[in-house]
């Protein structure tokens, strides 16, 4: 399953780039599907990782590629929820004037073939949904400065059930 999303957002591509790749550990910050994240080092690898408890379980992710220059990131999942076979997520931050950036996005993720077979035609309308939402929610944090309402209920939720408070 393949999701290429662009959105514009008004901000310079720096600030864009930042959230994204300099405080790449950060995602819980901003992004309503993921609650918790943290860095962490990969062993033999000149890029970090980071782990994730997100609403499709708990991932961890290895950046594979980082060219600061062209504000291009690339990185993929190296465990996955059991829904999962394999993901692997691009960016790329354009400037378009010197407060306005274009942010893309494109993600390819193979299901697991029992889960896929079974349940694929609930999940894969619920992760375009989430993909475009955690899209919204980088645009409103770089915006605002803010997490947006959808990214609250969530974290919310998450640690309700958790037994936590919201960070």
């Amino acid at each position: 399953m393949k999701i290429n999303k662009t959105l514009q957002v008004n901000a310079p591509a720096s600030k864009v780039w930042e959230v994204l790749y300099t405080n790449y550990g950060d995602a819980c910050h901003w992004a309503s599907t993921v609650n918790e994240s943290k860095e962490r080092e990969v062993a033999g690898s000149d890029y970090i990782g980071r782990t994730c408890s997100t609403v499709f379980g708990d991932v961890s992710e290895i950046i594979d590629r980082a060219d600061e220059e062209k504000m291009e990131l690339q990185y993929h999942l190296d465990d996955t929820p059991f829904i999962m076979k394999a993901a692997t997520a691009k960016w790329k931050v354009k400037p378009m004037s010197i407060n306005t950036s274009e942010v893309t996005m494109d993600l390819d993720v193979t299901l697991a073939t029992l889960p896929g077979l079974l349940m694929g035609w609930m999940i894969k309308p619920k992760m375009r949904k989430d993909i475009n939402q955690t899209l919204e929610d980088l645009k409103y944090y770089i915006e605002t400065g803010k997490q947006s309402d959808v990214k609250i209920k969530s974290d919310a939720k998450y640690f309700r059930k958790k037994g936590k408070k919201a960070a």
